[in-house]
């Protein structure tokens, strides 16, 4: 009786094969969306020079800016406490690219109100795998909606104009512990739109 007794105890004490599951390790239930407010290193690749004209519109918060170098726009370039008359452009933690110093040839200018809203993060990578970046131009909308986010896994257009393969994401990032967004493929043959498949998926990394 003792020994049966015994064995009904260990059963009740084992954990199902779903509870273990659920805690395992990489399983969605355990991860948590990592957020980053980013601030670059300083680069050794040699300095170039130009002038910013107002402040960022991929990241909105003070001390990032829009700037000119070799008639080439950046966006964002950031202020940095150990440099004086020069910011940090072209540093991309998503790439892994460190970036460049300009020199400023003007002061920066006096901060102006940034159009993006604070909600939307410059950098996201998602569970699978692409690496999705806030637009700075103009936003063509799809199907009606904007789509403020290219994403690393689009396919380059063709010559004669024709995109058959172009990622996206919409504004309506869910946050909280583990972040939401909705992403759509869509192709562009002759300024006709069509949608390709639409994916709800969980964000890996943020940076703002």
């Amino acid at each position: 009786m003792e020994r049966i007794l015994s064995k009904t105890l260990f059963v009740l004490l084992l954990p199902s094969a779903s509870t273990l599951l659920a805690a395992a390790p990489g399983s969605e239930s355990a991860r948590q969306t990592k957020v980053t407010v980013f601030q670059p290193s300083i680069p050794t690749e040699q300095a170039r020079s130009g002038d910013c004209q107002t402040n960022s519109i991929a990241v909105s918060r003070p001390g990032v800016w829009r700037c000119i170098a070799d008639n080439e726009i950046y966006d964002p370039c950031f202020e940095n406490s150990k440099l004086r008359g020069s910011v940090i452009c072209d540093s991309n933690p998503a790439r892994g690219t460190t970036g460049f110093i300009l020199r400023l040839n003007k002061p920066l200018p006096a901060p102006s109100k940034s159009s993006v809203a604070d909600s939307l993060p410059w950098l996201m990578k998602l569970a699978d795998g692409s690496i999705c970046e806030l637009e700075t131009g103009t936003i063509s909308p799809v199907n009606g909606e904007d789509f403020p986010y290219d994403c690393s896994d689009s396919k380059k257009c063709r010559d004669d104009g024709k995109c058959p393969y172009l990622t996206g994401l919409a504004a309506n990032i869910k946050g909280g512990d583990i972040w939401r967004v909705d992403k759509i493929a869509y192709s562009v043959f002759g300024g006709q739109t069509t949608v390709l498949k639409h994916q709800h998926l969980m964000v890996e990394s943020v940076w703002k």
